[in-house]
């Protein structure tokens, strides 16, 4: 189905523009220059770490096998400046490599995912889960909005994925995490459900969003 999105959106103003953006003088200078993408690259791996463990230590406390010398709402207050200065070099850096294929990525169904799941991420992640660590675990009726809207965004990602293993992948991350939400409920120093919910969607959100930028790659 997302192939076919594709074709559909390669016929369409998208097209110009990806091919417009591709013979410009800024994507002809980064493709030329020899030493930008190289380092655009390593600087993308390297605050996609950052990311990951910003993300990690903050949602795995949360959910239960993380630090507790910090309260959940005071860890995910310190790890937010670096999830940000993460999230602000990927971006820059992603965009860099994008200049350098754009051709390509039109047709890259892994770009597509990637995009969706980052723009649902985002959404999640400032919009739902901070809100519910910083009020222990109690939804505003904009978090809820903005939680319909990016599990919803993200369903859709899944349902446009034409690869089943893709999908079992997903699945088997979700069920995983599902389970760790099931025991840790258990433990008698366990936050409500809320708390330890969001912080589940939101690895998920993030892993799949790294995944799907490694397979641009390959594809």
């Amino acid at each position: 189905m997302l192939d076919t999105l594709i074709q559909l959106m390669s016929a369409s103003a998208v097209d110009d523009f990806f091919y417009g953006v591709d013979g410009s003088g800024l994507a002809t200078y980064i493709k030329n220059a020899k030493f930008i993408v190289p380092w655009a690259g390593s600087f993308h791996l390297l605050s996609l770490g950052l990311m990951g463990g910003a993300i990690i230590l903050a949602d795995l406390r949360n959910i239960g096998p993380g630090l507790h010398s910090q309260s959940p709402a005071s860890l995910n207050k310190a790890m937010k400046p670096w999830l940000i200065i993460a999230i602000i070099v990927l971006m820059t850096s992603g965009s860099i490599l994008a200049l350098s294929e754009m051709t390509r990525l039109l047709f890259s169904p892994p770009y597509w995912m990637k995009m969706a799941s980052l723009a649902s991420a985002l959404i999640f992640t400032f919009g739902v889960r901070d809100h519910v660590v910083q009020n222990d675990g109690s939804f505003s009726l904009l978090a809820k909005i903005l939680g319909v809207l990016a599990v919803g965004l993200y369903v859709v990602v899944f349902v446009m994925i034409s690869s089943t293993l893709a999908r079992l992948c997903l699945l088997g991350l979700a069920a995983t995490l599902g389970a760790l939400l099931w025991f840790s409920g258990k433990r008698p120093e366990a936050l409500p459900l809320s708390m330890r919910a969001v912080s589940a969607i939101s690895i998920v959100l993030w892993l799949t969003t790294a995944v799907a930028g490694r397979w641009i790659a390959f594809w």
